[in-house]
């Protein structure tokens, strides 16, 4: 500590010591300055940054709603369709049994009118031969 009161005697080592002080302090105030600029460019990308990640959080969490409620519309639509292509599968099970009974009906009503045809030939030859011994018998002699 000497050597600044040594210093401090002579005038002219006085201005030039209050000069290099001037100077450092400018130089102390311009990085205080900069330093300054510095955390206030930070601190507003920051804030940027975090309302960024807000608005991107929100927008994620309205796509989540989006996918999950289109999951349970699919699960829906998906469960309808199960319930369709069961109907549909019973409805031609039931088609099916139907022409399965059409066919059967038809075979029997085929056999009936078969029958039904024979039974009038043979009704028609039996009063036509009936007919025919009548007439005979009427048309002879008495003996």
């Amino acid at each position: 500590m000497s050597a600044p009161t040594e210093l401090l005697a002579n005038p002219e080592s006085i201005k030039k010591l209050e000069k290099e002080f001037s100077m450092e302090a400018k130089s102390d105030e311009k990085k205080l300055q900069s330093a300054f600029k510095d955390v206030h460019k930070h601190e507003k990308s920051e804030a940027k940054a975090s309302k960024s990640v807000d608005k991107t959080e929100k927008a994620v969490k309205k796509l989540e709603k989006l996918e999950l409620e289109t999951v349970n519309s699919l699960h829906a639509i998906t469960r309808k369709h199960d319930v369709a292509v069961a109907d549909l599968h019973n409805a031609q099970a039931g088609l099916h049994t139907q022409k399965q009974q059409l066919e059967k009906h038809k075979q029997d009503l085929s056999t009936a009118q078969t029958h039904f045809d024979q039974v009038t030939k043979d009704k028609n030859d039996h009063d036509r031969e009936r007919h025919d011994k009548l007439n005979q018998l009427y048309s002879s002699p008495p003996t």
